[in-house]
């Protein structure tokens, strides 16, 4: 787990993952050189469980300091967890015992999307994956041999390294689904991911270096993607050119509707503006495809 400067949610993590079923555990915390009393927490619980470590990274970012703590590692399976997400009590003992039942080297397991005021669940979300890559670490298990195989987070992909990572890890082994929830994700306020100019390099740069590995639909996903992100900058030469590059990439003609569109509607960067982001959004998820049959495992727990 890294962690920066979020001490006053660390302990929420921490205590979740206390309260695990399965015991043969450490957890590794990776202090990405916070200036908060992240040290001194994390030192009060090492008082009372061992099996808690502490690392300062090397260098700085999130990709280094998840290198940092795979390397640490003792074990052969890695779970990860973003210091604001929590651990659900039986989340180790049931993607193990999947994983081990399986053969799988890399699951992904289901997740509770929760208010962070009310604590209340607003959203559970599970086999819904249909492509070749995924996000959110916090509900992956991986076999550490397939972290080292692949080399590990790539800090240039932020905010979407852990995309990237798993792009590289497919090369590998197809990821496998794994039927039940085991961890609560949180929505943050000013995360890495809401910085749009930021995103935009990203996804420009997965594009560039999965270009050969993508399949073609998945491709035009992701320049459609683009394309709405250039639209809300208000830059529409740019949005128009990656939703022409989508729309040939999409073999159904959804994104050729799209293009389309985009090119007779009126008031695109005027007060519709709103409402033809909505109407471009849900052309893009409409009629998702499967792209690549995921194995899907059952959880390792008797209940």
């Amino acid at each position: 787990m890294p962690s920066y400067n979020r001490a006053h949610l660390l302990k929420e993590a921490i205590e979740s993952t206390l309260r695990q079923t399965y015991s043969n555990w450490e957890m590794i915390i990776v202090d990405d050189k916070s200036a908060d009393n992240t040290a001194e927490l994390v030192a009060e619980y090492q008082k009372r469980d061992p099996r808690i470590k502490y690392y300062l990274n090397k260098d700085k970012g999130v990709s280094s300091a998840r290198n940092h703590g795979i390397e640490m590692a003792q074990g052969n399976y890695i779970a990860f967890l973003d210091d604001d997400d929590l651990n659900l009590p039986h989340r180790f003992e049931s993607q193990l015992g999947a994983m081990l039942k399986s053969g799988c080297g890399f699951l992904v397991s289901g997740y509770q999307c929760r208010d962070r005021q009310s604590n209340k669940i607003v959203e559970e979300t599970k086999l819904e994956l249909k492509s070749i890559c995924t996000g959110f670490p916090s509900r992956w298990m991986v076999k550490k041999e397939l972290l080292h195989a692949t080399g590990g987070f790539d800090q240039r992909f932020a905010p979407l390294e852990d995309i990237e990572l798993s792009v590289r890890i497919s090369l590998h082994e197809t990821f496998a689904l794994h039927d039940d929830i085991v961890s609560a994700i949180f929505g943050t306020e000013n995360s890495a991911s809401s910085a749009t100019d930021k995103m935009i390099a990203a996804r420009e740069l997965l594009l560039e270096s999965a270009k050969n590995i993508f399949p073609k639909q998945e491709a035009a996903w992701w320049q459609y993607t683009v394309a709405t992100d250039y639209y809300m900058l208000g830059k529409k030469k740019e949005a128009k050119e990656y939703l022409r590059k989508a729309a040939k990439g999409d073999t159904r003609g959804i994104y050729s509707f799209a293009y389309q569109y985009f090119n007779l509607a009126k008031g695109l960067n005027g007060p519709f503006k709103g409402v033809n982001f909505k109407i471009l959004t849900l052309l893009r998820e409409l009629g998702s495809p499967v792209l690549v049959n995921h194995p899907i495992v059952s959880n390792g727990l008797n209940r």
